[in-house]
């Protein structure tokens, strides 16, 4: 089996060598362009605005957005310097950096609010569950050590369920795991929108969302090595990402075109399904990280807790 895993993540570091190309580097007298890794969902929607209208150039950077399918390999594109910096959530980088990589945090670019959500729990069509407690000793459809698993966690504890009753089911394929559910293979399970909508409108039953909690953030992270090697450069792209957002705020419907193009959403919702607002960038909240930094420690993800300081750096944003 591990053999297995290792050849896997040769694999995967070999095409992302191919696709990709070698570690950046700089022509003498120029800044390099940026390699940033991206994932097709809803939170990073500045970063493809950004890109499309031409404010990266505008701020006077050359960025190559890199899409991934999963986290994983994200990770392991900017662990062997094959992109620069990505887009994720608070879980991946507090992994990277508890074990030894050189990552920062530079800002985070997206929040639950009491009007959003990222994630919901939700049980299979047809089903008795009428609130969170009613999943005692029920499993929940998550992927394990991310942070799914960690916000079904939460929120099955804030509503009384007793640490012994809460049990999980092994879902890492998101869409598998909305398969599962709406096929009633899984009780319950718990999706990020916009598969939330998706499932409620087939029938699903809601639960519980995380709008209103801090621990659903997305943030924008670097190689330290080369934050610190280019600190101009990631200052502008900051800038970009930050008109971007401000612009999507402004101007919602003028930037469906490029959701649907970037964001992977059920067929559907892609001419009704509303635009994320999102909040001006700044380093994340300090309590939710360290947070899930020590959930991560004791479960034994990483050896020892992330203190905010170790990797956020909100530089900058100034």
């Amino acid at each position: 089996m591990i053999k297995k895993t290792l050849q896997c993540a040769a694999c995967v570091l070999m095409a992302i060598v191919v696709f990709f190309g070698a570690p950046n580097q700089a022509v003498c007298g120029q800044e390099p362009e940026l390699k940033f890794g991206v994932l097709p969902v809803l939170q990073a929607l500045p970063l493809f605005v950004a890109q499309d209208k031409g404010m990266f150039r505008a701020h006077g950077v050359s960025v190559q957005l890199a899409p991934f399918n999963t986290a994983s390999e994200k990770d392991i594109a900017l662990s062997t310097g094959a992109i620069d910096g990505y887009f994720g959530d608070l879980v991946t980088p507090i992994v990277l950096k508890g074990n030894g990589r050189d990552v920062i945090i530079v800002a985070a670019n997206y929040d639950t609010r009491s009007d959003r959500r990222m994630f919901a729990i939700l049980a299979k069509p047809g089903s008795h569950y009428k609130s969170l407690s009613d999943l005692a000793d029920t499993p929940v459809a998550v992927s394990s050590n991310s942070v799914v698993h960690f916000l079904t966690e939460t929120l099955l504890e804030q509503s009384g369920v007793p640490h012994e009753k809460i049990s999980f089911f092994e879902a890492k394929n998101i869409g598998m795991r909305m398969q599962m559910l709406l096929s009633g293979q899984v009780e319950a399970a718990t999706l990020p929108e916009p598969l939330v909508t998706a499932a409620l409108a087939k029938g699903a039953k809601f639960l519980s969302d995380d709008a209103g909690l801090a621990t659903s953030q997305t943030v924008l992270v670097f190689s330290g090595a080369f934050a610190r090697a280019h600190p101009d450069l990631v200052k502008a792209f900051l800038k970009a990402v930050g008109e971007a957002a401000a612009f999507v705020n402004a101007s919602p419907d003028s930037v469906r075109s490029v959701m649907v193009e970037h964001v992977r959403l059920p067929e559907p919702l892609k001419q009704n399904y509303p635009t994320p607002r999102f909040p001006q960038l700044a380093p994340p909240d300090k309590t939710a990280l360290e947070t899930i930094s020590k959930w991560l420690s004791e479960r034994k993800v990483i050896p020892g807790p992330v203190e905010f300081g170790q990797i956020v750096d909100g530089s900058f944003l100034q």
